[in-house]
């Protein structure tokens, strides 16, 4: 099975409302953005926004697309993450509380904090050489 990650904003076949394009754009020009495609097709798409050019945090963002390889996504998210660990220390976010999203923060590292309005806060740690 060829899988392919990407650095930089992927073609997007997907329907978007004009709004979720404007947020997408604003994410690629303001952080980084990677692609997974398995097969030549677009699978994922995440990124991270710093908060500032000396920020060692950043927030960690995922385009909501149908995964039809979840095993091969979970492998190589952990090599993503490792790689950003690399620039920001502490990556950060918001999930839906109960979502698989959860399961699968939890197994990159995730630490969760308390939900608010049904989105719970988390943060992945870079791990200490130790």
């Amino acid at each position: 099975m060829n899988v392919q990650i990407t650095h930089g904003p992927p073609h997007l076949n997907c329907l978007m409302s004009p709004r979720d394009m404007q947020m997408f754009e604003y994410c690629a020009i303001s952080g980084e953005v990677w692609a997974g495609y398995i097969g030549g097709e677009l699978e994922a798409c995440w990124g991270v926004i710093p908060p500032s050019f000396m920020s060692d945090q950043a927030y960690l963002w995922m385009l909501n697309l149908p995964v039809k390889h979840p095993l091969i996504l979970a492998r190589y998210s952990r090599k993503v993450v490792s790689t950003l660990h690399l620039r920001w220390p502490t990556i950060l976010g918001h999930c839906h509380l109960g979502s698989p999203s959860m399961r699968w923060l939890g197994w990159l590292g995730a630490e969760f904090g308390q939900p608010q309005s049904g989105l719970i806060p988390f943060s992945i740690m870079r791990p200490s050489d130790g």
